[in-house]
């Protein structure tokens, strides 16, 4: 049975359009933020000492500079308001998050702190370092 070349060019422009409109219509939504959406996006508005920096530095430094640790941290301690109101107002504390020249990188053998987090602890420090 020979099928006629006719009913081939009838059926075949329109199968092209139809999968060529699925391929484009399913990249439509294909973007980075649909795609990725930020969880737990960066808040630079919460740079208060208790709501944002002492998490920050639980959560990154206290295995090396906390009551417990400082030893094995240079003899820093970040476990309380004071200690952490000294490291920044002497400028170690922003120096060294940032892996600015002349500061030892921190944390050590790990990642650099993401943007979001320099610039909540930068804020912090640029507002006086105020114990809220």
């Amino acid at each position: 049975m020979k099928i006629k070349s006719g009913f081939i060019n009838r059926l075949l422009l329109p199968a092209t359009l139809i999968i060529a409109f699925i391929l484009f219509y399913s990249c439509y939504y294909d973007s980075e933020e649909f795609l990725f959406p930020q969880i737990g996006s960066c808040d630079t508005t919460n740079y208060s000492f208790s709501g944002a920096i002492q998490p920050i530095l639980e959560n990154n430094c206290f295995t090396c500079h906390s009551n417990l640790s400082y030893v094995s941290g240079g003899g820093i301690k970040l476990q309380d308001y004071a200690d952490v109101k000294t490291s920044a107002d002497n400028g170690s504390l922003y120096g060294s998050i940032n892996h600015s020249q002349g500061y030892s990188a921190m944390p050590k053998m790990a990642d650099k702190l993401d943007d979001c987090k320099i610039t909540v602890i930068k804020k912090w420090i640029d507002t006086g370092t105020p114990n809220n």
